[in-house]
Formats: structure tokens, C-alpha cells, sequence
């Protein structure tokens, strides 16, 4: 089986990812569509037949709340709930474990899916992108986590990007089926949008099956005191014997590593701060931080009135634009899961802030010069692809790798979870205030962004230590053992 066993494995988890995708594709997509802005009132039909979205300054009869306010909303419940979900795990997933994690995640997605595509007013359609979003939340931690710690560490960032990898195959996916749904259904029934989040309950049912056909984690069960079932599981993932030296040797590290933890006690969350652990955790904080400062979430969330405001006709901005920005963040995923082991993740990150920045950059000045002369919007447009590459073959992959490896098992769970509520902390945030920041100073949003870019990539050079080729175990050589692991070691 060799190899092909553990792909499986991180494909399968990756599924987890691919749900969350799925959320980024179809959002931006359902905003834009008349009838779900008709159903929920922020948007109307004049007396010429055009649609016209509810302004305090155009507020009219059949409006029932601002186009900015809904939109903004419905993007922020969904992301509260991410910020839920992440919390929630960072404290149960030592005990309940990476793999029903997963499977949780993926029951309560489901969940919300079911409740937004039934929903008949904003009371029923908010809580369901909470649930949906503490759905995903759970995922974002579990599965990153999950796949770093079965995979070998010569190939494990790439393992690791698969979940990168599967965000982007499920915002292309939902760009597909949304395309095909807005060609196909009448544009003035509401059975368009529920259609269109009804179809993510699908890949949701079936990350919640094929999860119990998939192997717990080695050090989670070693953690559990389940010795001899990590031991024949790490030997089916490596596809050697458990006799086998290779195996044995990671399987001794392994469980010595977690003993070693577990004389030093129960781990607790102000340790996170504390000799040894403190800077992982400010980094791991940061580089979300900064992930969603490279203003990526709000490129996808709001692709297709991004493309509209250049210029672009709104079918061509919902369909073949949308395709095109999202096959892009596809394809782009795969250099940076072929460099992260060959290059490594430092200069990814560093390189790729410097070419997001300048993107950003070159977004806003032909954004602005095609206000007079139309035909730099394409200039515009290359300009945001451009970005897409530097963001998804960089810092999207490399930041959920670099999280998942760094902290030492006993506070693993935790470490992570801190980092992965800074990542949707922060895209809540962005994702509330852009549309009215945009309304106010239009493309000048771009240079914000820029000098974010500029400045992540500043930081990496300056704080950020290569982690590649070395296991988990020994990733107190880069950052220094915990302080009680430190004493133990001086004392023998």
C-alpha cells in the first residue's frame, strides 16, 4: 500500500477542509443572487424591473434591513461560530480525540446546512451559520492537527497542505454547482439559494462516514495509554511490520515524548505563556493574525461584487469570473505543497508576503485608473489572480502546517486552538467591517491590505524559525523545552 495509505488518510480528513471551502464558494454567490437579497428584504425590484439593494439612503417599501448590514451579518454569525467551535475543541480534544472531532465537526456542519436551506427568516437562518460555523471551527483545528500527527516527518507538510489543498478544491466546486444552479433556476425562487446551501450537506455526510473508517491518532492513543493499538497503527501507516526497526525507533520517541509530558503534569492554559512554549504561541497567534490580513476572505467572500465594481457585467462577475478566481486558488495550492519540503516554510512565507503586497498594491492602482479608462480593469483583475497565487501557494497552506507542529503534545490541543481562534477572530472582524469600509474609501482598501503583506513578511524574517525536517518531537531544539521538561532533562 506504501504511501497511498497515508494520502488517504489526510484526503479523507481533508474533507473536513473541503466543507469549509464549500461555505466560501457558495456564500458569495448566495449574496449576490436577487432572490435570496429579495427573501431576506435588503434588496428590491424598482418600477423598471431592476434590483436595487436597500441603502438608508434608497430605502424602500418591501425593505426590511440595509444590503450592508444582512450581508455583513450573515458572513460574521458564521465566522462567531468558527471562533466557537475552535474554543470548544482546544478543551475537549485531548479527551475526546482528533478523529471524533472530526466527526463532530462534520454532524454539526451538516446540521447547519439543513438549517439554513429550510430557514424562513433571519431567526432560523443566523443560528444555522453559527452551528455551521462551529461545525467548521472544530475542523479547522482537528484536522490539521489530525493529519500532522499520523504523517511521517519527511513528507508531513505536505500532508499537512492537503487541508489547504481541499479548501480550494471545495471553493471551486461550489463556484461549479452554484454557476450550473444560477444558469438552470429561476433567479426570482427562493428554491435557488436553498438549493445552493442544501448541496453542502452532502459532502458533510460523507466526511461523517468515511472519518470512522479512518485510524485514530498514534500519539493521541499513546496519550490514552493504548499502546498497542498506536503501535499497529503506525506500523499500517508507515506500511511496515510493527517488528520493523523504523517503526519501533518512532514509536519509542513517540511514547517517551508523551510520558516525559505527562510526569510534568496536567497541562493548563496559562502555560501556553509560559518558558518555552510562550513564543509558539505567539507565533501561532500571529501568523493567523496575519493570514487573514493578507485580505484573502474578503476577495472570496465578496468576489463577485468585487468584479462588478471594475467594471465587469454581473453575470459574466457571478459566473465565468468566479470560475476563473477560483480555479486559480486551486491550481496555486500545488507549488506550495511541492516547495514547503524542499524550500521550506520560512522563505514561502517571507516571499509570499512581498508578492501579495505588491498585488494588492497593483490591484488598487488600476482599479483607480480604470474609474477613466474601463479597459485597466483587466489589469485590475491580473492583478488580483496574481495575488490568489502568492496567497495559496504560501501563506494559506504554510500557516495551518507551521501551527499544527509546533507545540508538544500535552499542549498541543490548546496551542493550536489559540492560533485557530485568532484565524477566525480576525476574519470575523475583517469580514463585518469591509463592506463598510469599502463603502467608504473604495479601492483604497487595497493599500491596507498591502502594508499588512509588507509587514507579515517582515515579521517572518525577523521572529519566524524553519520547522522542516524535524520531527514533532524534536521541535524543542527550535524553540527550547517547556520548563518543567528542562528541569527533568538537567536533572538526568
Amino acid at each position: 500500500m506504501g504511501a497511498y495509505y497515508q494520502y488517504l488518510v489526510a484526503f479523507a480528513a481533508g474533507v473536513g477542509g473541503l466543507l469549509f471551502g464549500y461555505e466560501i464558494g457558495v456564500i458569495g454567490q448566495v449574496l449576490s443572487m436577487n432572490s435570496f437579497a429579495a427573501y431576506f428584504g435588503y434588496r428590491y425590484k424598482n418600477a423598471a424591473g431592476d434590483y436595487k439593494d436597500c441603502t438608508p439612503d434608497e430605502y424602500f417599501t418591501g425593505c426590511t434591513s440595509y444590503a450592508e448590514d444582512t450581508t455583513g451579518w450573515v458572513t460574521f454569525t458564521f465566522l462567531i461560530g468558527c471562533v466557537g467551535g475552535a474554543l470548544i475543541v482546544s478543551m475537549m480534544a485531548d479527551a475526546l480525540g482528533r478523529k471524533y472531532s472530526i466527526l463532530l465537526g462534520g454532524l454539526l456542519f451538516t446540521i447547519g446546512g439543513v438549517l439554513q436551506s429550510v430557514a424562513n427568516g433571519l431567526g432560523v437562518f443566523y443560528p444555522g451559520r453559527v452551528v455551521g460555523g462551529i461545525g467548521v471551527g472544530i475542523m479547522s483545528m482537528s484536522v490539521p492537527l489530525y493529519i500532522s500527527e499520523t504523517s511521517p516527518t519527511a513528507i508531513r507538510g505536505r500532508l499537512t497542505t492537503v487541508y489547504q489543498l481541499m479548501i480550494t478544491i471545495g471553493i471551486f466546486i461550489a463556484s461549479v454547482i452554484n454557476s450550473i444552479i444560477i444558469t438552470v433556476v429561476d433567479n426570482a425562487s427562493d428554491t435557488e439559494w436553498r438549493l445552493a446551501l442544501g448541496v453542502q450537506m452532502i459532502p458533510g455526510a460523507i466526511l461523517f462516514v468515511i472519518m470512522f473508517f479512518m485510524p485514530f491518532s498514534p500519539r493521541w492513543l499513546i496519550n490514552r495509554d493504548r499502546d498497542s493499538e498506536a503501535l499497529a497503527i503506525l506500523a499500517r501507516l508507515r506500511n511496515l511490520p510493527e517488528s520493523d526497526p523504523a517503526v519501533a525507533a518512532e514509536f519509542k520517541d513517540i511514547r517517551d515524548s508523551v510520558h516525559e509530558e505527562r510526569e510534568i503534569g496536567q497541562a493548563s492554559w496559562p502555560e501556553l505563556f509560559a518558558p518555552g512554549i510562550g513564543k509558539r504561541t505567539f507565533l501561532g497567534f500571529f501568523l493567523q493574525f496575519f493570514q487573514q490580513w493578507t485580505g484573502i476572505n474578503v476577495i472570496l467572500y465578496y468576489q463577485s461584487d468585487l468584479f462588478a465594481r471594475m467594471g465587469i457585467d454581473k453575470k459574466a462577475a457571478d459566473i465565468p469570473f468566479t470560475l476563473a478566481n477560483n480555479f486559480i486558488n486551486f491550481v496555486a495550492t500545488f507549488p506550495g505543497m511541492y516547495l514547503i519540503e524542499r524550500v521550506g516554510r520560512r522563505k514561502l512565507l517571507i516571499w509570499g508576503g512581498i508578492m501579495m503586497g505588491v498585488a494588492h498594491c497593483l490591484v488598487c492602482l488600476f482599479f483607480g485608473l480604470s474609474q477613466q479608462t474601463s479597459a485597466l480593469s483587466w489589469l485590475a483583475i491580473v492583478s488580483v489572480y496574481i495575488f490568489l497565487f502568492g496567497f495559496a501557494s504560501t501563506w494559506g497552506p504554510i500557516v495551518w502546517t507551521y501551527q499544527s507542529e509546533i507545540f508538544p503534545m500535552r499542549v498541543r490541543a490548546k496551542g493550536t486552538g489559540v492560533a485557530t481562534m485568532s484565524n477566525w477572530t480576525w476574519n470575523a472582524v475583517i469580514a463585518k467591517v469591509t463592506p463598510k469600509i469599502i463603502a467608504r474609501i473604495n479601492f483604497y482598501n487595497y493599500l491596507v491590505f498591502a502594508a499588512a503583506c509588507f509587514i507579515m513578511a517582515t515579521f517572518t524574517y525577523v521572529f519566524v524559525p524553519e520547522t522542516m525536517g524535524k520531527s514533532l518531537e524534536e521541535m524543542d531544539e527550535i524553540f527550547g523545552a517547556p520548563e518543567g521538561a528542562a528541569e527533568k532533562k538537567s536533572k538526568a
